[in-house]
């Protein structure tokens, strides 16, 4: 009876345990950086990069409050913004990157930015956020620009991309990815193609395949990049979470497993298992 007993205590520490460890799990292939903006994280002014050397600024005075995982970031929407540093030589890597992070925008505003950098070196990456009635009606459109370095003196080239509208300044929490990848075809001449998705809540917003007649060369940016703000304006009016940068695009399935994760980079503990333990401990 004793061992029949241990057999059905087992399978059941194991679905408990598989199913604990499930919960914790989140892509760490690529990741470059992490700002969980939970307090523990959160030192005066300096925000820790949990994940790389990229300890953040915080400029402003940005609330913290509750986020969807721990603790989050609330920007007014006037002078509120989180320095993110140059991010190393991440600029370099652009050709192929993820932004991630959980925003909560409760309100219409015709044009915000949730990041920027721009240099004079042509280098621009940047997402933004209109949700006035002007632009969009009664829905909201993400703007996606990126622009790199083109054959020539002083030659950039660029794509700026609006999506189809979606509902995200509800006041609810979505969770919102940006990837980008360059994909290169070998023939007589090596062509290549800007690809880049959009993602809310785990499921595509947009998938758009680019074609880069001149291709041209990402360089690393020395300009920071600033989350909540473009060059001084347009200003983030919400809540901002869990940010994470990866150097390569998340596929749709690991863009899920994000969204799925509710527990960030913390181990939260199961208190069903001293009980476990001590049914196994009983039973063998």
């Amino acid at each position: 009876m004793k061992s029949v007993t241990g057999l059905l205590t087992f399978a059941i520490i194991s679905i408990t345990l598989s199913s604990h460890v499930h919960a914790l799990q989140h892509v760490t292939d690529g990741l470059v950086s992490y700002w969980t903006f939970d307090k523990s994280n959160i030192s005066g002014k300096k925000v820790e990069d949990v994940c790389g050397d990229n300890n953040a600024i915080i400029k402003g005075n940005p609330k913290i409050v509750t986020g969807q995982i721990g603790e989050a970031l609330e920007f007014d929407g006037s002078e509120d913004y989180v320095n993110l540093t140059n991010l190393g030589d991440f600029g370099s890597q652009l050709g192929s990157s993820t932004f991630e992070a959980w925003i909560k925008v409760g309100h219409k505003n015709d044009g915000m930015a949730l990041f920027r950098v721009r240099d004079k070196k042509c280098m621009r990456w940047e997402l933004n956020i209109y949700s006035g009635e002007k632009r969009t009606k009664t829905k909201d459109l993400i703007n996606h620009r990126i622009s790199f370095k083109a054959p020539g003196e002083n030659a950039c080239q660029g794509f700026g991309v609006s999506d189809k509208p979606v509902k995200i300044s509800d006041g609810n929490w979505h969770h919102i990815v940006y990837t980008s990848e360059i994909l290169k075809e070998d023939g007589a001449a090596i062509e290549e193609t800007f690809q880049l998705h959009i993602y809310i809540d785990g499921k595509p917003l947009s998938n758009l395949a680019i074609p880069v007649r001149f291709p041209g060369t990402f360089i690393p940016f020395v300009k920071p990049v600033h989350l909540g703000a473009g060059d001084n304006r347009n200003f983030f009016k919400g809540s901002i979470d869990e940010v994470r940068i990866y150097n390569r695009p998340l596929t749709e399935g690991e863009v899920v497993q994000n969204f799925e994760s509710r527990t960030g980079l913390r181990v939260e503990p199961n208190r069903k298992l001293p009980i476990a333990w001590g049914t196994i401990k009983i039973a063998f």
